[in-house]
């Protein structure tokens, strides 16, 4: 009965406003729905939008070619499974703050979606969810959520930037494969795995920022990037999966962070522009000649810790470099005044202190070799220990920023 009301109550507030005219309205689970005939369909109520199929649609379906807006109004708390399975006139979504999930394929083949805006209050995008938007262009994942499904936006090839929001940790299988508009990925620093596969095929990519706290690159995961010019793999990365950077035909450099311990086959497969290596493991990682398949060695300078050159020569496949150089940082900047991150004090006898950072920011000090001597993450006012360390010039790199300082 109260849901009667509330089917009722909808009907007369909209027709007296003379705004639009319902032409469907029904519930789904806890909630109601309305259907106009300018093509907007709303939720209310205060419940899930429950699950749907291919072969159990949902009743607004039959409508959608027709639905152009989805308005879920606040209450909803999560769009089910297939619930706008191929609304292929369907151009926006407003989603409301109470919804917590997005369901599985719940927007897959909506084409013509341009914008979607997630709330601060969705946690888990769901596998295929937004797959073959075609139309997305830009998308923000919030820091509420905690997880991308696989191809959660796979083959969106309007998508030209995706920022990451600072609570996700996992981006599944797939999840952007095949944007081919994409050009720049921000991975946030919470970020802990990148999935198999996760950006393979992103022709278009340019730009890749991966966090500080990823400890596993899967495989493929950006196979097939063939417009990525330069990466760096940061210290965090303990694994990089098969294929991982294969038939990435532009990139000429590569940074690997200093914990790699494992690089599967085929990682670098066909990188035939590489000509720069720096590897700041000062371990060989043991690698066969698949690593680097149809890369040729010959022509591309590796750069390693300078106390571990020789063990890089002695190293299978290392050897095969055309040169093995000493590793030093090369943006060596002084602190100025003004400048938004500088240390403090400087020169430094037991301690300093980093100005600028708000956040918790991993710290790396190296000698004038690159030999890495301290490395901590490092919060907003905390002093950095150094009276342990040998008289002489450091350099210590924090964010973006390579600071030159003095131990006295």
């Amino acid at each position: 009965m109260r849901k009667f009301i509330l089917i009722m109550t909808a009907l007369f507030l909209l027709s007296a406003t003379g705004l639009a005219e319902i032409i469907d309205s029904g519930t789904t689970g806890d909630c109601t729905w309305t259907l106009s005939d300018d093509g907007t369909l709303t939720f209310s109520g205060t419940g899930a939008i429950p699950d749907y199929s291919t072969l159990d649609y949902a009743p607004w379906l039959f409508y959608n070619s027709s639905i152009t807006t989805v308005v879920i109004g606040d209450g909803v708390t999560s769009i089910g499974d297939w619930a706008f399975y191929y609304c292929s006139g369907l151009t926006s979504v407003t989603i409301g703050n109470s919804v917590t999930s997005i369901g599985y394929g719940a927007f897959i083949g909506c084409e013509k979606l341009t914008s979607v805006t997630i709330p601060e209050s969705v946690i888990s995008i769901g596998d295929w969810a937004f797959h073959y938007c075609r139309g997305l262009t830009s998308v923000t994942i919030p820091n509420s959520v905690t997880s991308i499904g696989d191809s959660a936006f796979s083959s969106c090839s309007g998508l030209t930037s995706v920022t990451i929001g600072n609570s996700v940790t996992s981006i599944g299988y797939g999840a952007f494969s095949s944007c081919s508009g994409l050009t720049s990925v921000t991975i946030g620093n919470s970020v802990i795995s990148i999935g198999d596969g996760a950006f393979n095929d992103c022709i278009s990519l340019t730009s890749v920022t991966i966090g500080n706290n990823v400890t596993s690159i899967g495989n493929r995961a950006f196979s097939y990037c063939s417009g990525l010019t330069s990466v760096t793999i940061p210290n965090s990365v303990t694994s990089i999966g098969e294929s991982a950077f294969s038939w990435c035909r532009g990139l000429t450099s590569v940074t690997i962070g200093n914990s790699v311990t494992s690089i599967g086959d085929g990682a670098f497969n066909d990188c035939i522009s590489l000509t720069s290596v720096t590897n700041l493991n000062p371990v060989p990682q043991s690698i066969n000649s698949y690593v680097f398949y149809y890369v040729f060695l010959s022509n591309v300078t590796l750069y390693v810790p300078s106390e571990s050159i020789e063990d890089y020569t002695a190293a299978a496949i290392w050897k095969d470099f055309k040169e093995i150089k000493a590793y030093i940082p090369s943006a060596i900047e002084s602190p100025a005044v003004g400048s938004s991150i500088n240390v403090y004090p400087n020169p430094v006898t037991e301690s300093f202190r980093i100005n600028g950072i708000t956040a918790p920011t991993e710290v790396t000090v190296t000698d004038l070799s690159g030999r890495i001597v301290l490395q901590q993450t490092v919060e907003a006012g905390e002093s950095v220990a150094v009276g342990n360390l040998p008289k002489g010039i450091y350099l210590v790199c924090a964010g973006d920023k390579t600071l030159k300082v003095v131990k006295r």
